[in-house]
């Protein structure tokens, strides 16, 4: 049986590289096929001034075929470092990454089963961005398995895992050329780990401060190098940080025990021409072309002549926007998903003119797709990836629920549209045992305005992306993947989460009801966040806003998904750039949870504010027999008191505020959801103000169910207008 990975390990002869390759063939659903390396256009060189590839030693690395048996592409260099922001993106003509691709695209050709590739990227976005932005463009699947391993995890994996590696370059303080060149990193483990511990640095030498040549790993079944001859140079006499590499000027492999029987791997110099980005970019546009699209009045349009309803939702401010569409009728999921895409720039341009738009669309925090059928995420996902930015992207939710109706599907996106606000995509496409793979248009987590928020994580085993067995480990699984995500984005969910929606897949009702209420999972993963917290030294003196809503289906069948959305640094209008201590204790001094409503018509609220800054709240009421005017008024009440509450008047034009609904009752759905934005416009003086409604089968607040809706506010003052 063919292994679910066939892997090209990219390999520079050092520790990582051989680390990740083992780590790799060591699976039972994968196999190293070959290697590739990148080293100089000048054979005489030993260092570049590269930013992503490490050079030191490459004469070593012809040898690693003869150690492995197993096929070497080698391309030497002919660009350099010249796009040097974190994202790579298309490309640039010239530059080194360019050549990882040629040298790549020979390998596939060559090697046609080949379909992933793994580096060694261990704690570099910048190197890892660009390994992903290459594969992604070849169709093939990253590999990181030693994504964010500690470092010294790293180090002890190579002393226990036998990988022979001797120190080639050092350049930091407390490291000495003279005495650590040609020292093995095992030997040295526990000194490289003192040097951290007094100056800082990195154990595992991920801030450049050395790197390695292995001559010797359990992959290299055929024969180990022997360095006969080098010679160490010093590249600075620096009294701190003295800087040196090792010359290898020769070396030989010796064989061993049957090491003869094993056919030594052929090396390959790829000498290929690199291809534009012009012609490149032009050649994919040109396999994505979109259908005939025309707009028959306000809301219906045609896509190739099949007709389908779209019923729009937006409400903007100066500083944030949401876009909600939702389309119906006979046309294919395709269609419909096409003729939202379609329809939300045509509204965005209208909304703030042709330039600004093309600028929002790269600034979605978050999107949420919402499917009658979760069979169609696939087409509907492959218009989303012709759409959406694959640079930088939004992070996503997506959930199958029961619409009314001919509603086929539902796409929402937040803009963050204040420039002056940071925007951070995590976008990590490699497989890794970090958190599970964001591979496509959509990031595990989007930092912007003082909020991350997080991707939906389901309970998938990140190595594999295949769902954990067993309800429990698998909701446990999911919280763990967005603690993960969380924690890079310097918000770790338990200390920092502000509000967690909580998906659960109806399709295992059944099951639940068997096992009892506490083996729910809404139960499961309450619980599971609830030990984040105690555990996440939470300085807050309130408890996360949760929403439980119950769904129809969820990505692969999932039991349940988490959503969280969190408080970074000074947290919503509050400062921008460098934070101190000071200022995140300030938010945590600051910010409060809103006093108790008392129940009006059965709705009741919780909130979380920092006065005159921002306020997130939730309202929900039991399902009832009351009027849908009625119901809407009381929501609309516990609103309008949490925003006064948090001295945030929405009369005041620059407010940024964003409504859900989510309802539970099919048969008033639309009703109720008229009633209530009617009631909003009034009592909130907000007369453009729009909500953005979801059906769901069941939903609540905390560890209840029972609700008939729940309601989710958010407001903000942008700091100016605070000023």
């Amino acid at each position: 049986m063919a292994p679910r990975h066939a892997c090209c390990a990219l390999v520079s002869g050092g520790k990582d590289g051989a680390l990740a390759a083992m780590t790799i063939d060591a699976r039972d659903d994968a196999e190293v096929v070959c290697f590739a390396n990148l080293c100089p256009l000048d054979a005489t060189a030993e260092e570049l001034d590269s930013h992503c590839f490490q050079t030191v030693a490459h004469a070593c690395v012809d040898a690693l075929g003869a150690c492995a048996g197993k096929p070497v592409f080698r391309r030497r260099i002919r660009g350099r470092s010249k796009r040097l922001a974190l994202e790579y993106g298309a490309g640039e003509d010239g530059d080194e990454v360019e050549d990882l691709r040629a040298l790549l695209r020979a390998v596939t050709r060559a090697e046609p089963g080949v379909n992933s590739v793994c580096s060694g990227a261990i704690l570099s976005d910048y190197q890892r961005l660009r390994v992903e932005a290459v594969c992604a463009d070849l169709g093939l699947t990253s590999l990181a398995p030693l994504w964010r391993v500690p470092q010294r995890d790293v180090l002890r994996r190579v002393r226990d895992e036998g990988v022979d590696a001797r120190l080639v370059k050092v350049a930091a303080m407390g490291l000495n050329p003279s005495k650590h060149l040609g020292a093995s990193i095992a030997d040295a483990s526990e000194e490289l780990c003192r040097i951290e511990d007094e100056y800082g640095s990195y154990c595992a030498g991920e801030g450049g401060e050395f790197e390695t040549l292995v001559v010797d790993c359990p992959m290299f079944v055929r024969g180990r190098l022997a360095l006969t001859k080098t010679r160490a140079v010093k590249t600075s006499e620096d009294a701190f940080a003295p800087s040196g590499h090792l010359v290898v000027e020769a070396f030989e492999v010796v064989l061993k025990e049957n090491g003869d029987s094993i056919e030594p791997g052929r090396v390959v110099w790829v000498e290929d021409e690199c291809e534009t980005v012009n012609a490149r970019v032009a050649s994919n546009e040109s396999a994505s072309t979109s259908g005939a699209f025309s707009a028959l009045d306000d809301e219906r349009v045609a896509v190739d002549g099949v007709e389908c309803v779209l019923r729009p939702s937006l409400t903007a401010s100066s500083t944030m926007m949401c876009v909600s569409i939702s389309a119906e009728g006979t046309a294919s999921h395709e269609a419909c998903a096409d003729a939202i895409f379609r329809y939300a720039r045509a509204r965005v341009v209208e909304r703030l003119g042709a330039a600004a738009a093309a600028l929002a669309w790269p600034r979605v925090a978050m999107t949420h797709v919402y499917l009658d059928d979760m069979a169609q995420f696939a087409r509907v996902n492959a218009v989303y990836s012709k759409y959406m930015p694959a640079v930088a992207p939004s992070a996503r939710a997506c959930v199958a629920t029961r619409f009314p109706g001919d509603v086929k599907l539902q796409i929402d996106c937040v803009f963050v549209l204040d420039d002056g606000a940071e925007r951070k995509s995590l976008h990590v496409q490699s497989l890794s045992s970090w958190a599970p793979a964001c591979i496509g248009p959509y990031g595990q987590s989007v930092r912007a305005s003082g909020l991350a928020h997080v991707a939906g994580q389901i309970g998938m085993e990140p190595t594999t992306l295949d769902l954990v067995p067993g309800v429990e480990p698998q909701l446990e699984r999911a919280t763990r993947s967005a603690a993960a995500a969380a924690d890079v984005v310097g918000a770790p969910l338990g200390a920092r989460a502000l509000a967690v929606t909580l998906y659960t897949n109806a399709a295992h009702e059944e099951a639940y009801a068997r096992d009892g209420i506490d083996a729910h999972p809404s139960r499961v993963m309450l619980r599971a966040l609830r030990r984040e917290c105690d555990r996440g030294d939470r300085k807050f003196s309130w408890s996360p806003l949760v929403t439980q809503l119950v769904v129809a289906d969820l990505p692969k069948n999932a039991a349940g998904e988490i959503v969280p959305t969190l408080l970074v640094d000074d947290g919503p209008s509050g400062a921008r750039g460098y934070v101190d201590d000071d200022d995140e204790d300030s938010l945590v001094g600051a910010s409060r949870a809103g006093k108790p409503l008392p129940d009006d018509e059965g709705a009741r609220s919780r909130s979380v504010f920092r006065a005159s800054r921002f306020a997130r709240c939730v309202v929900a009421a039991p399902r009832s027999d009351r009027t849908v005017d009625v119901i809407a008024a009381a929501a609309s009440r516990h609103v309008l008191a949490r925003l006064d509450e948090a001295n945030l008047c929405a009369v005041d034009d620059d407010i940024a505020l964003a409504v859900r609904l989510y309802h539970a009752s099919a048969g008033d759905f639309a009703a109720f959801r008229r009633a209530l934005v009617s009631r909003l416009r009034v009592d909130l003086n907000s007369p453009a103000l729009d909500v953005v409604a979801v059906p769901v089968l069941a939903c609540g607040l905390d560890d209840d169910l029972d609700a008939g809706f729940v309601l989710d506010a958010y407001a903000c003052r942008p700091e100016r207008a605070r000023d």
